[in-house]
Parts: structure tokens; C-alpha cells; sequence
């Protein structure tokens, strides 16, 4: 738990083409839990959106001096404060980022256990799933990260989109 330990946020690579059930994104980080590989996979909208706004990955290392988010609209990112979140659930949380920010902003964010390091805690998206595995929750909370909120919907490009469509 600590600035040293990177957070990654990765949609698979057919996150966001259409594929079933290609909607999903993995957190990982040094689990604070085990003190190995942690990770955790989680379903809903913030993997399609982080890959439609033309990001394979994510990777989050060092801390914030006070609690902020991400916002990431295409190749816009910035670090922003969040100290207005700091305290509210994960539902609170995304409900007032897409009222600051626009309805289909995606946030992936933690509440109040990740904000104290629970070791349980997870990374939530889309009101209530779950990124549960490893205490990646905490690992955020350690930054000062309380979530990331992501504006993207295009779709990633297919080698031969046929082939594709066939094979689905």
C-alpha cells in the first residue's frame, strides 16, 4: 500500500468489438492482501469504454497528496480533485461524477473501505459490480484514487471484420 505498487485497469483485447461477453476489465496490482499478484476482473461498461476511448491499459503508480480521479476522454486525461467524493459509496460516487461530467461518463471508483485500505475492498463500476479479488480497493485508496471516470465509445479496429462477425 504504497505510491511504489502500480494499479493497472485493462480491457481484454476484444473488449469493446461486440464479441459476448467481451465487456470486462481486469485491475491488478501487488496484492496488499497476499503480498503477491493480485487480480480481479470485473464486468459492465467502464472496459468498453476505456478501449472505445483508445486505451489498452492504464497504469497508475505514485500517490496523490489529497484524495483526486482520472478523467480520460479520448487523449485527454487529467488528474482532478475528488475531495468532494472523498466519504460518499461507490453508487455516490459515479452518480456524481456523471452529473459533473456527462451521463455516459463510465467510472470504475472505491468507497469508503477502499478509502481506509480494508483489504477486501474492491474497484466498483457501473452501481455494484465488483472488482473483488486481492484488496484491490485498498491499493487504490493508498493513491488517493478514488476513481477513474472514462468518456469513450468507439469501437476497436478489426483485421477483417467478417471473419469476425462469422465467428461470433
Amino acid at each position: 500500500l504504497g505510491p511504489d505498487n502500480i494499479l493497472g485497469l485493462l480491457p481484454g483485447l476484444l473488449t469493446g468489438s461486440g464479441a459476448p461477453f467481451g465487456g470486462r476489465f481486469m485491475a491488478v496490482a501487488r496484492s496488499p492482501l497476499t503480498g503477491g499478484w493480485g487480480d480481479a476482473n470485473c464486468g459492465g461498461n467502464f472496459g468498453p469504454a476505456l478501449r472505445g476511448a483508445g486505451y489498452d491499459g492504464l497504469f497508475v503508480r505514485g500517490a496523490a497528496e489529497r484524495p483526486v480521479y482520472l478523467y480520460i476522454e479520448k487523449e485527454r486525461v487529467e488528474i482532478r480533485d475528488a475531495s468532494h467524493l472523498w466519504g460518499l459509496d461507490a453508487v455516490q460516487t459515479e452518480e456524481a461524477l456523471q452529473a459533473e461530467t456527462s451521463r455516459d461518463t463510465r467510472v470504475a471508483c472505491i468507497g469508503p473501505a477502499g478509502e481506509k485500505l480494508s483489504l477486501m475492498s474492491g474497484v466498483v463500476n457501473d452501481g455494484g459490480r465488483l472488482a473483488a479479488r486481492c484488496g484491490l480497493g485498498a491499493v487504490m485508496g493508498s493513491k488517493r484514487l478514488k476513481a477513474v471516470a472514462v468518456r469513450g465509445k468507439e469501437r476497436p479496429p478489426l483485421a477483417d471484420p467478417e471473419s469476425f462477425k462469422a465467428a461470433t
